[in-house]
């Protein structure tokens, strides 16, 4: 029920309508676009298309006359109606199922420079499911999709040029428009690239690798960024343990997980890191008994060996001793170091 409320205040605020805290300014608006609409104007009308969907103060739900609405700005040649009624057409909602009116919809708002309809007619076109494939028309609209900046349509194209359809394969490309797409929020995308070079990141340095992970972890693909920082900390990378122990705390990139964001914290503090080190020293000031977990103690006991525990190992004053040695005496400090 929260979905949908939050949904319809999202539309109503689309049209520059109000919900219920100003209902007359609500009611006059919506007069006004029914009298815009009454006198032709495409945008109007499908705006007024939209109300319907939802309903608003003495106008119900009518599918039936939204659709009538819709089909009547797109005959007026306003694209994003001609994009939604072709959606409407391919998915049979609320109309026939009609592949070929969909498909004569999506290409009229598409021709008409609607970026969204490029993206739905490409991608029907590159996919083939109930239309016939056509990857060289799907490759004009997707491009047109993705250089108006729409992440679905930068994720489609670079799937076309992953894959050499139409074009030759290109991964650099494909690589660019990826990234274009899931620095846009596109989670999709941050899988597909993961999915395209996450074994060829795997042979890179571990300074390379690091840095790479740091760039995607701080730049909204933080799967990403926490695969590489797996790889590089199974290497013994104090500096991905860290990055680990940042992630997992967070639930960033990877599961939220307290315990393994405490192990790989301690992790890189024993193998030398300050940000690390200053890190688990607050969470023993905070939590004397943070590292009296079997978990805990067996990594110790793993780490350090025959040569024993050294002495106060589990006092936050060692590890603040430790980090400051280092330069790390306060947390804007460790997450310098951490995110230089």
């Amino acid at each position: 029920m929260r979905l949908a409320i939050c949904l319809i205040i999202a539309i109503f605020a689309s049209l520059g309508l109000v919900a219920s805290s100003d209902a007359a300014r609500g009611r006059r608006d919506l007069r006004e676009l029914s009298e815009r609409a009454k006198a032709g104007d495409a945008k109007a009308i499908y705006r007024l298309a939209m109300v319907y969907d939802v309903g608003y103060d003495s106008i119900p739900i009518d599918s039936a006359k939204s659709t009538a609405l819709y089909r009547l700005a797109a005959e007026k040649g306003y694209a994003p109606a001609q994009n939604y009624l072709g959606f409407r057409y391919y998915r049979g909602e609320y109309v026939k199922r009609d592949v070929d009116s969909a498909l004569y919809w999506l290409a009229k708002a598409a021709g008409g420079g609607d970026a969204k309809a490029a993206n739905n007619l490409g991608f029907l076109l590159m996919e083939g499911k109930d239309v016939k494939r056509d990857y060289h028309q799907a490759l004009k609209w997707l491009t047109m999709a993705a250089e108006s900046g729409l992440p679905t349509g930068q994720s489609q194209l670079a799937d076309m040029h992953r894959r050499g359809l139409a074009t030759v394969p290109d991964t650099l490309r494909a690589i660019e428009l990826y990234t274009k797409a899931l620095e846009q929020g596109l989670a999709d995308a941050e899988i597909k690239l993961l999915n395209m070079m996450g074994r060829k990141w795997e042979s890179l340095p571990t300074d390379s690798l690091l840095a790479l992970g740091r760039r995607y972890y701080t730049h909204r693909a933080p799967m990403i960024g926490a695969s590489m920082f797996k790889t590089a900390a199974g290497r013994g990378s104090a500096e991905a343990f860290t990055l680990l122990g940042d992630a997992y705390s967070r639930g960033n990139g990877v599961d939220y997980d307290h315990d393994r964001s405490v192990a790989c914290y301690l992790e890189g503090a024993m193998r030398g890191n300050p940000s690390a080190q200053f890190v688990v020293a607050e969470l023993l000031e905070i939590f004397p008994d943070a590292l009296s977990g079997d978990g805990i103690s067996g990594i110790l006991h793993d780490y350090y060996g025959k040569a024993g525990l050294p002495r106060d190992i589990d006092k936050a004053a060692y590890w603040y001793e430790k980090a400051a040695a280092q330069g790390v005496a306060d947390a804007a400090e460790a997450t310098r170091r951490l995110f230089p």
